[in-house]
């Protein structure tokens, strides 16, 4: 068992969206998985991508956001959950004036983490 406080986890901040680890690759027995918390900052536009090998399984925790994968468009709000799968495209567009976060557990990360292919600048 491991256990890891809410305080726990570097927060990493991107050009459209931020992340916090809370288990890493190593924490898992099993290989390739990781446990993050993401958040979309009000009024921004996460780019479009894709992976080529993990899986994703998003869990909303705040807030209200539109999510597109494979060009179609879901409202997304707490309490729901979605899966993209290698080589579905998808974004995520906050156009509320809060936070958006949810729950992402990636499944079958490859090792170096390279796995993300950005369609957009």
């Amino acid at each position: 068992m491991k256990y890891k406080n809410h305080t726990a986890g570097e927060i990493v901040v991107k050009k459209d969206y931020s992340k916090k680890v809370i288990f890493s690759l190593a924490d898992f027995l099993e290989k390739g998985h990781l446990l993050q918390e993401i958040v979309i900052p009000s009024q921004t536009k996460q780019r479009l991508h894709k992976h080529f090998k993990l899986t994703e399984v998003w869990y909303v925790l705040q807030g209200e956001t539109s999510i597109f994968i494979n060009n179609e468009e879901f409202i997304a709000h707490p309490g729901d959950a979605f899966i993209a799968s290698p080589g579905d495209t998808h974004q995520l567009w906050n156009k509320t004036n809060e936070d958006f976060r949810l729950v992402v557990f990636k499944i079958n990360v490859p090792e170096n983490d390279e796995d993300t292919e950005w369609l957009e600048e």
